[in-house]
C-alpha cells in the first residue's frame, strides 16, 4: 500500500478505537475490531523497535554519521 492509503488506514483505525473505547466498555460486538486494532499496533511497535535497533547498529558500526544524525534530529 502507498503512503496515503496507509495514512488513511491509520486514521480509520484511530477513529474506530476512539469510538470503541469512548464509553469505557468494549462490548462483544466491538471486540473483533478492538483485537484487530491491537494487532495492528503490535505490528507497528515491532517495526519501530526493529528500525531503532537497526539505526543503533548503523551508528555503532560507523555507517551513520552520529554528529550529523543528532544535528538533524534536533
Amino acid at each position: 500500500p502507498n503512503k496515503n492509503s496507509q495514512e488513511e488506514m491509520m486514521k480509520k483505525s484511530q477513529e474506530m478505537l476512539i469510538d470503541i473505547t469512548a464509553d469505557g466498555v468494549i462490548d462483544d460486538d466491538e471486540l473483533k475490531d478492538f483485537i484487530k486494532i491491537q494487532n495492528e499496533l503490535e505490528r507497528i511497535s515491532i517495526t519501530v523497535e526493529t528500525l531503532q535497533l537497526w539505526t543503533e547498529q548503523m551508528i555503532v558500526g560507523g555507517k551513520i554519521n552520529i554528529d550529523k544524525y543528532n544535528a538533524l534530529k534536533e
